[in-house]
């Protein structure tokens, strides 16, 4: 149980909220053939494992179950992206405890495997009278189903829900099992299974697998936007994108992105991600990638065929270059190519090869450099943006970066950086979005009213509310348009829009007020 109450009042507080069940396979057996104390040392030491994992991604491990685990990810703390790290903390569990299988099967004599299950959905948080710590747990058909899911995973495999695949789609690999009937279901339901995250993959991937909507209420800053594009053929121009999460920030460079096979620019692109600020120079490796086409997974001796191809086009052909990038991208540099440089002079040595190939490639056309999630940008990068922008005035260069309000740019009075702020959507623009989400027109004014004031302006939390509504039947799709019960709408959505949202709220300065969904 966690000692942290945030969130939990006496009467307990709706929340969304992931939850995963671990469990060690054929435990009772082995506790029966071995003894409670050998039963214990094993579990001691695979429980530790598969704590590390949960606290390692953000996640709170509640109970121990005798066999296994129950965590929850979002309680207490607020994290937007928890169904994502609950995939990554059940990944690293099967992946750590593969890896010490053999060792712990000569000590036990048995070779421990994993079923897990994860589900994400609504529960009440809140504190169990009488129980001690007086910490905070979460009850309700989420934990029950997660457990259950559990229970039906094969040995070392990991079981999502629907709920939980929706919110993951796109980022990471897996596949349909089938519907299955569950034991306090009405209906058969949908499962798959987990099997790897995608590499390279961001959250708006998840939104594009599902399908985009027409793209409604940002003309002003696409014009914005194409209008400095051309500029940037006489020199740098930087725009800062900013917005709280959900706003559509990723949606505006995606619909950008789109319209520039008119124009001649070289379009580069990375990210930044929650737990990648200690990887140095994160976004820029894909960066990289996209610069000599280099594809995630392709054999090394292709890699490096490319890399070298394209250090001789740009005039920079050297071992220690190639080196450089080798490293970079995690692969083995050639022998004696960084010889005489150590981690800090290599960090150092690739900032300065970047700094440089990005002028070079400049040389050669206009470049449109596009970086996302700043707010969580590594230091490295974070220096090496600073003095392309600090001395870069002259290339022929786009630079488009998203970030959330809270982070503020070191080059943020700069001449070059024009600031680009979304505002919420109007409320005829909401229901335009909830429109075309529906694939509906003439949306039922009380109901448009309802959802623009939960959404507060953020087309993402428009169509989250409706896909709310839509999964539990609270509205319908007529004939004649959009059926529902004002009295059950209104007993249904509580006071929070987080309880609404597919994923859990943001820990910012409105976290007590309003929640959302992963970002844009």
């Amino acid at each position: 149980m966690s000692s942290d109450n945030q969130g939990a009042g006496p009467e307990g507080d709706r929340r969304q909220v992931t939850v995963l069940f671990a469990d060690l396979v054929g435990f009772t057996a082995f506790s029966e053939r071995f003894g409670e104390e050998a039963a214990y040392k094993l579990m001691q030491r695979i429980a530790k494992l598969m704590r590390e994992a949960v606290q390692g991604h953000g996640g709170a491990v509640r109970s121990f179950t005798g066999d296994g685990i129950m965590a929850l990810f979002g309680v207490p703390q607020a994290l937007e992206d928890a169904p994502l790290r609950a995939c990554r903390a059940a990944l690293l569990m099967q992946e750590q405890l593969a890896a010490r299988a053999a060792e712990i099967e000569t000590i036990y004599g048995v070779r421990p495997q994993l079923r897990i299950g994860i589900n994400t959905g609504t529960a009440v948080v809140g504190r169990i009278d009488g129980e001690d710590g007086g910490g905070a747990t979460a009850l309700g058909d989420a934990i029950n189903l997660a457990a259950r899911l559990q229970a039906l995973a094969q040995p070392s495999t990991i079981v999502l829900s629907a709920a939980t695949h929706r919110l993951v789609e796109g980022m990471v690999e897996s596949h349909f099992v089938g519907t299955r009937e569950i034991k306090g279901k009405s209906e058969p339901q949908r499962i798959f299974q987990l099997n790897a995250l995608r590499k390279g993959a961001v959250r708006f991937d998840a939104a594009l697998s599902r399908g985009l909507t027409t793209y409604i209420g940002r003309d002003r800053e696409l014009e914005t936007l194409e209008r400095l594009l051309a500029e940037a053929r006489s020199g740098l121009r930087v725009i800062d994108v900013s917005g709280e999460p959900g706003i559509g920030k990723s949606r505006l460079v995606y619909e950008f992105y789109q319209r520039l096979a008119k124009t001649r620019a070289f379009a580069l692109s990375g990210s930044c991600a929650p737990d990648g600020q200690q990887t140095p120079f994160l976004p820029f490796i894909e960066v990289v990638r996209g610069s000599f086409r280099v594809a995630v997974g392709e054999a090394e001796a292709a890699v490096t065929s490319k890399l070298e191809d394209g250090l001789k086009v740009l005039g920079m052909a050297s071992s220690r270059n190639l080196g450089l990038l080798l490293n970079l991208l995690g692969l083995k540099p050639p022998e004696g190519s960084l010889v005489g440089l150590d981690g800090t002079l290599i960090g150092l040595k690739t900032r300065d090869l970047l700094q440089q190939l990005l002028a070079e490639r400049c040389s050669v056309s206009p470049v449109l450099m596009m970086l996302e999630d700043l707010h969580w940008i590594d230091s490295a990068s974070e220096e090496l943006l600073g003095k392309v922008i600090e001395t870069g005035e002259r290339l022929a260069l786009m630079i488009v970066y998203s970030r959330r309000p809270e982070y503020r740019p070191p080059w943020q009075e700069e001449h070059s950086l024009t600031p680009l702020a979304l505002e919420p959507l109007s409320g005829a623009e909401i229901t335009r979005v909830v429109e075309a989400h529906l694939g509906a027109d003439n949306f039922p004014e009380e109901l448009a009213r309802l959802v623009a004031e939960k959404a507060e302006g953020n087309a993402l939390f428009a169509e989250e509310i409706v896909s709310f509504l839509l999964e539990r039947s609270l509205i319908r799709r007529e004939a004649g348009g959009i059926d529902f019960d004002a009295a059950a709408l209104a007993s249904a959505l509580p006071a929070s829009v987080q309880s609404l949202l597919s994923a859990a709220s943001i820990d910012s300065r409105s976290a007590t007020e309003r929640f959302c969904k992963l970002p844009q």
